[in-house]
């Protein structure tokens, strides 16, 4: 893939935003599997497949965010599905009183969705190989 001439400060940006939602995902995870080995959990199958579900989350926005950080077109489907959940997310914890979780949450939602609209990122993950147009 050529270089591009453009600054990728934005990419890396909106790569690193959600590198760190993935790590956020699996800390949790390991979280839970830690709270199940010292206490006991009042539902353990469902304390399990949280686990589960925040690992798989955790890993594939990881994949995501190396898909950002290399220009890969298919990695902006992925992370402006995942950070478009996240508002309603985010609201419902404002409305439950948990803004301190939830201010941040959707600042960085906030954030991924308007960096992959802009225009330095657009002009990387828009590139085409000049050698396949015809």
């Amino acid at each position: 893939m050529p270089q591009s001439p453009l600054p990728r400060s934005p990419l890396a940006l909106v790569a690193g935003l959600v590198g760190l939602q993935g790590v956020v995902l699996v800390v949790i995870a390991v979280a839970f599997v830690v709270e199940l080995a010292v206490a006991t959990a009042a539902d353990v199958t469902r304390a399990l497949v949280t686990a589960l579900l925040a690992l798989v989350s955790g890993v594939a926005l990881l994949l995501v965010a190396r898909g950002l950080r290399q220009g890969r077109r298919w990695a902006r489907a992925p992370a402006l599905v995942t950070n478009l959940i996240l508002v309603p997310v985010a609201i419902g914890l404002f409305q439950g009183g948990r803004w301190q979780v939830g201010a941040p949450l959707l600042a960085a939602a906030a954030a991924v969705v308007v960096l992959l609209f802009s225009r330095p990122v657009n002009a990387v993950l828009d590139e085409t190989d000049p050698d396949q147009q015809r």
